[in-house]
């Protein structure tokens, strides 16, 4: 687990190691081990380690023993072993037992279809001396950031902005944020920088003789294949499951998972549990001010699998002092909740020397375990939005919107509808807080665009999964593995996602919708996978969802004041966006501000986000054009 970065001269000149070192000082936080630099004419890689296999031998970069192949690698690949196996059976040689080694050896016999061979989580960066090519690659589903900005003489990437930045200063951009707004996260393949894009999942670039070339790699394509019976789906899952946790075990420093007392982190738990010799680690959080049973069932998986947990509290007080930590290390705003209690969580697994956590991310996308998997509630907007044709959904819209405006946007759009499951964005209050009169089609047309799947339909799938490839291909690495990665990078913690191994991703997407979701239950054929694992009360209670309870923390006194921050303490960027007399009208009603929740709270991440950057001129020149 690293932080990569690296300068490609598009025009061929020489690159100085410097230059890249310059960038990578710039993200300390996700590799504070060890750094190290190539550069060489036309190219300069760097990256900044946390060492997690072959500690003392897995300096970076790292070269083939001929040294015309040289590469930084940010992330694991868990079939290593296996891979060496293969490959030193075929002849090559390896120097280290670094997982990193394996890529270089795979391209030497397969080229670019090496990533087909890879198990991992991964961003990558190849430099090929004799074809004097740069290879720039992102793992399938976008678990780890790469991000990338090209002017007529370069082109930058890094797997943090500050670093990019520190080569190519950019601004903020106001329309982003508009977009951001939308979402809560950054569409896909877009940022809130001007100029700065995101390599996205299960695609990589390739550079060669000055022409960028980015290319897929990977996608879902065989859904609804599977033809066995149901039991034989089980057997196939509980296969799959046992082999990624076994992978995803390998670790030369301690490690430990995230227990929320759900059935995907759960699912992690008991499958570790029986593959160690010895007591696994596990955390979890309890949110003072929030009665839930999360931190119950997580305790209770504790004492069945004899673990050593960990359990701690968190308040408004100490979400405060996670925000102050947090805001200045973040590249860009994520307007989750559960952003601070994943880092707070990951602050105290680090106290206690572990450097990885495994969690259950993942498992609610691929086994339809949201309520936007599944049919609306008849005479709901959403069910009105996905049910009726166009024409109707507009009229029903234009009578609604003088009495019920936040239904009225919903009911017009089956994708503005899922933006507001998906992050709760109040698209009425947002039409009366924009400044500009054409921002709110912005704001629209980004959920649109974003979520375009939902009404392009794909051949073969059905109503629940595709509302589940929506969510892997937006959602998933948008937000959920954002905040996975932000949360524990920001301590110098590797976060790892069993259930997002790309054979399970794609076992389930294979399984007819019945199947995975056996007899109307979301996460159905994970649950009978696990019967003989977790307690029935485990396996059938409600979602909760890791949310901390951020109506309160925002209250009037509460160390995290909403209103004090957006009335009191707006950046220019805010003010360029948002009308003020609009906003404090929104703020001072009960009703107005309960309804806009999610979005007063996008606008407050966003506002405390830019005054945490660099000072008060960073919101000062997003502002200009």
């Amino acid at each position: 687990m690293c932080g990569i970065a690296g300068l490609v001269a598009l025009d061929g000149r020489v690159i100085a190691a410097s230059d890249v070192k310059a960038m990578t000082d710039q993200m300390v936080q996700r590799g504070p081990d060890d750094d190290g630099f190539f550069a060489a004419e036309g190219v300069g890689i760097g990256m900044r380690r946390l060492s997690i296999i072959d500690v003392g031998g897995g300096h970076q970069p790292i070269s083939n023993e001929t040294e015309d192949l040289w590469l930084v690698l940010n992330g694991e690949i868990y079939n290593h072993v296996e891979l060496r196996e293969q490959l030193v059976a075929r002849g090559h040689t390896f120097r280290t037992g670094s997982d990193a080694e394996v890529i270089l050896h795979l391209y030497e016999d397969h080229g670019t279809e090496a990533l087909a061979h890879l198990n991992g989580m991964f961003a990558f960066a190849l430099y090929d001396t004799r074809r004097r090519a740069v290879w720039i690659a992102r793992d399938r589903l976008g678990i780890k950031p790469l991000f990338l900005a090209q002017t007529p003489r370069e082109l930058v990437f890094a797997s943090d902005i500050r670093a990019l930045r520190q080569r190519y200063p950019t601004d903020v951009d106001p329309e982003q944020v508009l977009k951001y707004l939308a979402l809560s996260y950054a569409p896909q393949g877009e940022t809130l920088w001007r100029g700065v894009t995101a390599v996205l999942p299960g695609h990589f670039v390739w550079i060669e003789q000055g022409v960028v070339t980015t290319r897929q790699y990977w996608s879902v394509t065989n859904v609804g294949t599977w033809q066995g019976s149901e039991s034989e789906a089980a057997e196939a899952l509980d296969d799959l499951l046992r082999d990624s946790v076994r992978l995803q075990l390998r670790s030369d420093v301690p490690l430990g998972v995230f227990s929320s007392g759900g059935v995907d982190s759960s699912t992690i738990v008991a499958i570790a549990a029986e593959q160690l010799s010895t007591p696994l680690r596990t955390f979890t959080i309890r949110f003072d001010g929030k009665v839930a049973a999360d931190a119950d069932f997580a305790s209770a998986m504790a004492r069945q699998y004899g673990t050593s947990h960990t359990e701690i509290v968190m308040g408004a007080a100490e979400a405060a002092m996670a925000l102050d930590e947090l805001l200045p290390l973040m590249d860009e705003p994520l307007a989750d909740s559960a952003l601070l209690p994943a880092y707070w969580l990951s602050k105290a697994a680090r106290a206690q020397g572990i450097k990885v956590l495994l969690n259950g991310a993942g498992g609610d996308e691929i086994f339809g375990g949201y309520p936007r998997h599944w049919p609306s509630r008849r005479g709901s907007p959403t069910w009105v939005a996905d049910r009726m044709p166009a024409p109707a959904r507009h009229l029903i819209s234009a009578m609604l919107t003088p009495f019920q405006p936040s239904w009225a946007a919903r009911v017009s759009d089956p994708r503005l509808a899922w933006a507001t499951s998906v992050g709760g964005v109040s698209f009425a209050a947002l039409r009366s807080l924009l400044r500009e009169s054409g921002a709110y089609e912005t704001v629209a047309e980004a959920a649109r665009t974003e979520y375009a799947g939902l009404v392009d339909r794909v051949s073969g799938l059905g109503f629940a999964q595709t509302r589940m490839l929506v969510d892997v291909q937006t959602y998933l690495p948008g937000d959920v593995l954002a905040l996975t990665d932000k949360a524990t990078m920001a301590v110098s913690v590797e976060g790892r996602v069993p259930l997002l191994d790309h054979r399970l991703v794609e076992f389930a997407f294979s399984l007819p919708a019945h199947t995975n979701m056996r007899a109307g239950l979301p996460k159905g054929l994970l649950k009978r996978a696990m019967r003989t694992r977790l307690d029935s009360a485990l396996l059938h209670r409600s979602k909760e969802g890791f949310n901390a309870p951020d109506a309160a923390w925002l209250s009037p006194g509460s160390p995290l004041d909403l209103s004090d921050e957006l009335l009191g303490h707006r950046t220019p960027l805010l003010d360029q966006v948002i009308d003020p007399a609009a906003l404090e009208t929104l703020l001072a009603s009960p009703d107005r501000r309960r309804e806009a929740a999610a979005t007063l709270f996008a606008l407050f991440f966003v506002n405390r986000w830019c005054r945490a950057q660099e000072g008060p001129e960073v919101a000062a020149r997003s502002t200009s054009t």
